[in-house]
């Protein structure tokens, strides 16, 4: 007779099976079955974009419904995903966006359920900026006169038969492959061992993206690049005024030579030993950003609670994104890994100093722990809700050991070496900012503002009048309200798609059934988690989460507050600093979650994140001619 016990883990575990194989043909559906494939053979005579909107019955064409594909004379074929071809009424064809000749040979749409959609050049109607275009037996010739041409084409949409058996055959296939692998990777769900190869795949994608994408194909990688590359051969800062590091400044009129940041410095020294290898420029550029992940990487292999630090960076590819090219938030999330990774474990640095027992002062420890902090006060003013939670839960740890003290002594101990460390991270800090003060003298402030009326764009410099400026600056004093701007311009979708998936210039975005899926996966993620430590955890569980919370929406409201009041930047990487506090949360609840049920909800947010990253970024990206 079986035992009850076993029998209720063999359920559970058929259970767990059942529901990964319901969420693998489901995203199969939507991301493969239930969208339309297209063909197109085009040939142009310059690197442009190609663009095809859909539009339903009485819908306009819109930015959100479009696919849209780099194109160049060397390659004439190439394929994408659109969207159901029960939801198009309309198509609107821009075959190029730029000014010159394209000659369109084809265009095939083709989705299970559908007859094949052959575009028929004759039908199309030109729109705008069309020159002259003619069709012949080649294709649509098109003589673009500017940089937006583009034609209407109604397609004629019919149903066809499904092949079922097929359909059967490819579902049942998808099923047999989630039951081998989750059997095979079963011990992975202990201690949580799943993570370190989620991590192992997010480092692949992040070297390739590095290695295949252009330069400067990512959000103001120029600054980012020419700032690194000037501490290839200096150790500090230049002057601020030098003619030689005008290519460091922004279209805002900004360097990121002159913020503080020791990123440029650190990054600069490494691709300068990494050049015996004989790399590219630009590879190397981006190669610190990819040897941080590698550490966080190597340190999850060997450390639980590392493991759950590093989780949430694998939540969301855009994290993955940020370390496939030279910036420096890369850097930030990094060092906020660190810390986090200091608070959780037993025998870090930090909990070696608060360890009373030690007479003697771990030097090693002392100084590891300063040296990290000492960057994190260097780091961007984001990242200073995460330090406040850093020193809220050391302040916690004190106060929860001090009953532990049998003298006086023993909190003095602690509490100097504390305020030793504190004293020392902020020494560092003060090296690196009196640098700027050393080279560029007490009015440097003066010369930055100088600076910036003469390098930014005539829409970002200080002096233009307010009508003048780009219409993203100053909306509170243009007199838009904090309502109309949420409403209007939808910061906080905007925060939330570019924080789980979009990528070159802001250009290159997944569909938007993928954006719904990662919500809702997403929110149930927090839920669950959030649920299980205030069912299951102790007071002081509890107490983290509410500050994690607390910190989270300060941190959100003041970068919406600075979207309203200096410039409109709804961007989900500057709300990253909110990953790690929840990194820190997960490591210190680990023991409250059920394995399947978190294995399970990681495991959709993880394979949502690799699609997007595949299947959107690699794919659409940018790459060198």
């Amino acid at each position: 007779m079986a035992e009850p016990g076993r029998d209720h883990k063999s359920w559970s575990s058929r259970l767990f099976a059942l529901l990964l194989c319901v969420l693998a043909c489901f995203y199969y559906y939507y991301f493969f079955v239930g969208r339309s494939h297209v063909v197109l053979d085009i040939a142009v005579d310059q690197k442009t974009e190609f663009k095809l909107y859909w539009a339903a019955q009485n819908e306009p064409f819109s930015e959100k419904r479009r696919a849209i594909v780099d194109i160049g004379p060397e390659q004439s074929s190439y394929s994408f995903f659109l969207t159901d071809l029960g939801r198009v009424e309309r198509l609107r064809i821009d075959p190029m966006a730029a000014k010159g000749k394209a000659l369109v040979k084809q265009i095939a749409i083709s989705q299970n359920g559908f007859d094949t959609i052959n575009v028929d050049f004759k039908q199309a109607k030109p729109l705008h900026e069309i020159a002259g275009y003619w069709v012949d037996e080649d294709g649509l010739h098109v003589d673009s006169a500017g940089k937006d041409p583009n034609f209407l084409y109604l397609p004629s949409i019919r149903s066809a038969p499904v092949n079922w058996a097929a359909e059967l055959a490819r579902y049942t296939l998808i099923c047999l492959a989630v039951l081998l692998v989750t059997r095979a990777c079963g011990p992975l769900r202990q201690e949580f061992r799943y993570v370190v190869l989620m991590l192992s795949v997010a480092f692949v994608c992040i070297v390739i993206m590095a290695a295949v994408s252009k330069r400067n194909a990512h959000p103001d990688e120029y600054v980012h690049l020419n700032a690194t590359r000037y501490y290839q051969e200096n150790w500090l800062p230049p002057l601020i005024d030098d003619p030689a590091v005008e290519n460091t400044y922004s279209a805002y009129g900004v360097s990121r030579l002159n913020n503080g940041e020791i990123y440029y410095l650190l990054a600069g020294k490494f691709s300068r030993a990494v050049a015996v290898f004989k790399l590219s420029e630009l590879f190397s550029l981006r190669l610190f950003n990819i040897f941080l992940f590698a550490c966080i990487l190597l340190y999850g292999a060997v450390s639980i609670p590392a493991r759950l630090i590093a989780l949430p960076f694998l939540l969301s590819p855009q994290i993955w994104y940020i370390f496939s090219y030279c910036n420096s938030d890369a850097f930030g999330l990094f060092l906020c890994f660190l810390a986090g990774c200091e608070l959780v474990r037993p025998n870090s640095s930090l909990n070696r100093l608060l360890d009373a027992e030690r007479a003697r002062t771990p030097l090693m420890a002392l100084l590891g722990l300063s040296f990290t902090l000492g960057l994190l006060f260097l780091l961007k003013i984001n990242y200073y809700p995460f330090i406040g939670l850093f020193f809220l839960c050391i302040i916690g740890k004190i106060l929860k050991i001090r009953r532990n003290f049998e003298h006086d002594a023993d909190s003095r101990r602690v509490i100097t070496r504390l305020v030793l460390v504190t004293l020392l991270a902020l020494t560092l800090a003060g090296v690196r900012l009196g640098a700027d003060y050393y080279v560029n003298g007490p009015d440097r402030q003066v010369k930055i503002a100088a600076m910036q009326e003469k390098m930014a764009h005539p829409w970002y410099k200080p002096s233009t009048d307010l009508h003048h400026k780009h219409v993203s600056m100053y909306l509170k004093a243009r007199g838009t309200t904090l309502t109309r701007m949420i409403e209007e311009r939808q910061w906080f979708k905007h925060c939330f798609v570019s924080g789980f998936g979009l990528y070159g210039y802001f250009t290159i975005a997944a569909p938007e059934i993928y954006y719904e899926l990662v919500k809702w996966a997403f929110v149930a993620f927090l839920v669950y988690a959030l649920l299980s430590i205030g069912i299951k955890g102790t007071m002081g569980d509890r107490l983290l989460a509410l500050l994690s919370i607390c910190l989270a929406v300060a941190l959100i409201g003041a970068s919406l507050h600075r979207s309203w009041t200096v410039d409109f930047q709804a961007q989900g990487r500057y709300l990253f600093p909110i990953l790690p506090m929840l990194g820190i949360l997960l490591a210190r609840s680990r023991n409250l979650f059920e394995t399947r049920v978190f294995t399970l909800l990681v495991s959709q947010l993880f394979f949502l994140a690799v699609y997007s990253f595949v299947f959107i970024a690699l794919v659409f990206i940018p790459r060198p001619v």
